[in-house]
């Protein structure tokens, strides 16, 4: 088994239809995208925090398929997903913000990445409840 798929189950149980399913890491974020969406719909802050978790582990991956794929799948819809990006200041600080900035602008014009980053540092500045 990959380790990526190995790593997926371990962190995200909920997801083994999704994960046992995946063809490779790039169908898998595909739909993790699509249930972290709905996780945050439903307000299931642990099972998001987990999928932030399997994100960061993909992204520092050795695997360039795993990297490439958390990029493309998940991280640049980030923005695009209004679900997503109001709950993004309490998922990630500002540095890893700034190590994700371009990613994040690949469906954004400039001055959209600039009005999505100043969002993200006012509400990542604002107390945690």
């Amino acid at each position: 088994m990959s380790a990526w798929r190995r790593q997926a189950l371990a962190q995200l149980p909920d997801c083994r239809q999704i994960i046992e399913s995946a063809r490779n890491p790039m169908a898998l974020w595909i739909e993790l995208q699509y249930a972290c969406e709905e996780a945050c719909r439903q307000e299931s802050g642990d099972l998001v925090r987990r999928f932030y978790e399997f994100a960061r582990w993909c992204r520092l991956s050795p695997s360039d398929e795993a990297v490439t794929a958390v990029a493309c799948a998940f991280y640049e819809h980030i923005p695009i997903s209004p679900v997503l990006r109001r709950d993004l200041p309490r998922r990630m600080g500002r540095a890893e913000f700034r190590q994700l900035r371009e990613i994040f602008g690949y469906h954004l014009s400039p001055e959209e990445l600039t009005a999505f980053e100043e969002e993200f540092l006012a509400a990542e500045a604002k107390p945690k409840p």
